[in-house]
Order: structure tokens, then C-alpha cells, then sequence
């Protein structure tokens, strides 16, 4: 694979690199690995693997870009940390491994692993205890949503517009019998059988959801609540295009999250929050997990007021992530707990109980990355698992992939 040096048109400060190291693999198709290059502690240029020749000009025009919009305009921000468990970090770094030669994780494609036994049991025991959270301490309404989310949903809430590089979309053939008829008979022929599907399909105006959280907007859009604030939770399949930022269960293309959403005046959700962010640190702790809850912004990508972004979402202490330790040192954000103001109750019509604009707050976890912290830090053997944790296993039963029981009917608003 051709391998090429491209310079930077603008160097950037080395504290800046990982911000860059972030975006590279969507600067353009076929980057199959790159390296920063430093030098007197600047980012002068990058190395970059690609599939197929790729033309030095263009890529040296792209990485500007990106570093023009999104790189250059952040400051250095110190990382703050609101919450330390207890508990040393320790783990096995094999675990991925044993995990996958037991067979209980599978590789399924790009960024898609299957899982079942153990794991699943661990990973569903973990949801049904946020669910219970959810349910029994912030009396929340629980429903199961379609899997598709409408793209107008998603152009309204400003996630098309913010984090374009993760959207994935759905398509079908043209409502046509000489399409359908060309389709089939080119399939053997095909060399490429994705652009082969391109050119006989249309996006139908629906996406893959990049977070279960949107469909409750839509699901509310219009209303007004009847209480000084609700809360409804879900589950469901999540989907962003990481690119070749996949690493194992850490960063997968198609995920499960478990989602509490907030709504209410302003000091309610806020409120709500604190009380949600308590309620995980002390389930972290029961589970003898090594953690931290820190403020964190999110991946904004192609805006020029991302700077802006960030150091609001920092300043205001808007965005927490819960992080987990998992292999080799890393850690993996297995939570986030976000207050959003009246932006999406303005944008979608939702009313508190006093008739101003509602204010929205969502606490979000990645059941996969939370269980795979829990096999990193104390293995794959039950025997020597904490107490705490034999029960949650116990306590789900014998399936794999148990839903929690669902309180029926609308959210009260």
C-alpha cells in the first residue's frame, strides 16, 4: 500500500495533535493508517497509508481544512475531574482475546461484534439495573422505539449539521420494475456490489439512529407536560461510522445504549442529573470498578464555531463522561451525562408545566463498553468476581439478551 509524507500548510501546536488524530481517517476514502509527525513540539506533517494512490495535493487541501475548522480554533483545556471511584485500576490485558476464544464475542464485520453467554448476561444485568434506576428512582416511562429514525428528526435536532462523519443512512431500490429488473441481472456481473446497489437506490428519509435520545424528542414533539418534570427511558441499537477508529468492543460501528431523558424547567433537569450522575458513581463503586466521572465535550466535526462548542459545553459543565478503565491502559467512555437547555424543546415544541419552552437533559451508556470494563478489571472467570457483581449476573436469569419489564403507556405530559 503506497505510503506518502504530506506536510502541514498549517503546523499545529503537538497539544493539539490528538484533536487532529481524531478526524484523520475521515479526511478522505482508503487512509488505512497514518502517524503524526512532530518537531520542536509542533505537528509539522503526517505520514499516511492509503489503499489506492491517493493525490498529495488533494490530501494536503483536506487536512488544511480540517485543521483550519475544527483543530486550530481549540485551546488547551485542562481535563477536570468531578468523580474518582475507589478503586485501583487492575485488569487483565488479554481479556479481548479470551473473551473471543471462548466464543462469546464474535467478529461479525467492520465494527460489529457479536455477543452472548457471560458477556451477555453481564452486559443485560447492567441494563436491567440502569432500568431500574431509571424507573424506580426517577419514576421514568419506558418504551421501545422503531429502530429507524425519521432524517428530518435528525436535520431539526442539529446532528446532521454537527457530527456528519457518523451518520449512516438507509436506502432501497427505485420503485421501479426496469430497476429491480437491471439490479438482478447485474448482480454476477458485479464487481462492486455497494456501488452496484447505489445506482439503482434512493435514500428513503430515514437514518440509523446515532443515538436513541432523538426518538423521544420526536415522541414528545408538540406537548406540553403536565408535571414540573418527566423522564422516559429506552434501549436500542445505536449506530456512527467510526471508520478505522474501531477497536474491538471499545468503539463499534453498531452498539447498544440504554438512554434516560429528562424534562422540566431548568433547575429540575439539572437536578435530575446530579441525582443520575450520583446513582451510577454509586452503582460503579458497589461493582469494585476503577472510574472517574470528567467534564467532556463532544466530537464536533466541519464547523467553525466548534471552539465555541467546546468551551461552552466545558465551562458549563454541560457534558460529563463516565470512563472506564479497560486494556493497555486506555480507557473507554462507557456514559455520558448531558444537559442540553431549551435548545431541543425549542426545536421540537415541547412545553414544561408552567408553559415555557422545556429544558432537556439525557444520561446515555454503552452496555457493550460497560461490560467489557467490567471483564477488563476483574476477568473472565465469575469465580473471582465481587460479590456485587455475581449478584447482578444472578439476578438476570439465564438469557443472554433479556429485555426489562416495560411500564406500558404514554409519557405523562
Amino acid at each position: 500500500m503506497p505510503t506518502q509524507t504530506v506536510m502541514l500548510v498549517k503546523q499545529i501546536p503537538e497539544y493539539l495533535g490528538s484533536e487532529l488524530a481524531k478526524r484523520v481517517y475521515y479526511v478522505t476514502p482508503g487512509i488505512e493508517g497514518f502517524q503524526l509527525i512532530s518537531e520542536g513540539g509542533r505537528v509539522v506533517g503526517v505520514e499516511v497509508t492509503t489503499s489506492t494512490a491517493v493525490n498529495g495535493d488533494e490530501l494536503s487541501r483536506k487536512l488544511d481544512v480540517i485543521i483550519t475548522k475544527d483543530v486550530l480554533p481549540q485551546e488547551q483545556l485542562e481535563t477536570e475531574i468531578i468523580w474518582k471511584s475507589p478503586h485501583a485500576a487492575q485488569g487483565d490485558d488479554g481479556v479481548f482475546a479470551k473473551l473471543a476464544d471462548a466464543d462469546i464475542v464474535a467478529e461479525m464485520g467492520e465494527g460489529l461484534y457479536a455477543v452472548g453467554g457471560l458477556f451477555g448476561k453481564v452486559m443485560f444485568g447492567l441494563d436491567r439495573r440502569l432500568h431500574e434506576l431509571a424507573v424506580q428512582e426517577f419514576d421514568a416511562d419506558s418504551f421501545h422505539y422503531p429502530t429507524l429514525i425519521s432524517t428530518e428528526t435528525l436535520r431539526r435536532a442539529g446532528y446532521m449539521s454537527a457530527f456528519p462523519q457518523f451518520l449512516m443512512t438507509a436506502s432501497r431500490f427505485h420503485s421501479d420494475v426496469d430497476t429491480y429488473d437491471s439490479f438482478t441481472s447485474g448482480i454476477a456481473a458485479s464487481e462492486d456490489i455497494g456501488k452496484h446497489i447505489e445506482e439503482h437506490s434512493e435514500h428513503i428519509g430515514y437514518c440509523l439512529p446515532p443515538a436513541v435520545c432523538y426518538h423521544v424528542y420526536e415522541h414528545l414533539s408538540g406537548s406540553s407536560l403536565d408535571k414540573k418534570s418527566i423522564a422516559v427511558t429506552t434501549r436500542g441499537k445505536t449506530f456512527r461510522f467510526e471508520a478505522r477508529y474501531r477497536r474491538s468492543l471499545e468503539r463499534l460501528w453498531e452498539f447498544t445504549m440504554r438512554e434516560v431523558v429528562f424534562f422540566g424547567d431548568r433547575n429540575s433537569v439539572v437536578e435530575q442529573r446530579r441525582r443520575m450522575v450520583s446513582a451510577v458513581c454509586d452503582l460503579v463503586d458497589e461493582l469494585g470498578l476503577a472510574g472517574r466521572v470528567e467534564v467532556a465535550n463532544d466530537p464536533f466535526f466541519l464547523n467553525e464555531q466548534v471552539a465555541d462548542y467546546v468551551q461552552v459545553q466545558r465551562v458549563m459543565e454541560l457534558k460529563y463522561e463516565l470512563c472506564l478503565p479497560v486494556e493497555a491502559g486506555r480507557s473507554v467512555a462507557a456514559g455520558s451525562f448531558n444537559v442540553h437547555g431549551d435548545r431541543f424543546g425549542s426545536v421540537f415544541g415541547i412545553s414544561d408545566a408552567d408553559g415555557g419552552t422545556a429544558h432537556t437533559a439525557c444520561v446515555g451508556f454503552g452496555l457493550e463498553r460497560f461490560a467489557y470494563a467490567v471483564f477488563c478489571q476483574h476477568g473472565a472467570d465469575p469465580g473471582a468476581w465481587p460479590d456485587a457483581l455475581k449478584a447482578l449476573v444472578s439476578s438476570h436469569g439465564n438469557g443472554a439478551a433479556g429485555e426489562p419489564d416495560v411500564e406500558k403507556g404514554r409519557p405523562r405530559r
